[in-house]
């Protein structure tokens, strides 16, 4: 699980599945995502998320996207 900012999301997603994945192959889905006006809201966003238990999450994200599909494919 990676929760982070960015301003580019498919160059994150392309860079994450580079790194995690096997050549031609994708490692990561993005199943959640929220977008912001401002940089340090972002921030603020990303921080709550990272403070928060596993569990509540991925109930986040079932609650968003309950079949985890992927929302972005380069």
């Amino acid at each position: 699980m990676d929760i982070g900012v960015t301003i580019d999301l498919e160059r994150r997603f392309r860079l994450l599945n580079q790194i995690h994945g096997k050549a031609g192959e994708q490692a990561c889905k993005l199943v959640y995502f929220q977008e912001f006006s401002e940089s340090l809201e972002a921030t603020i966003r990303e921080n709550e998320l990272r403070e928060l238990p596993k569990k509540a999450i991925k109930q986040l994200v079932e609650d968003t996207n309950p079949m985890f599909v992927n929302l972005l494919i380069v």
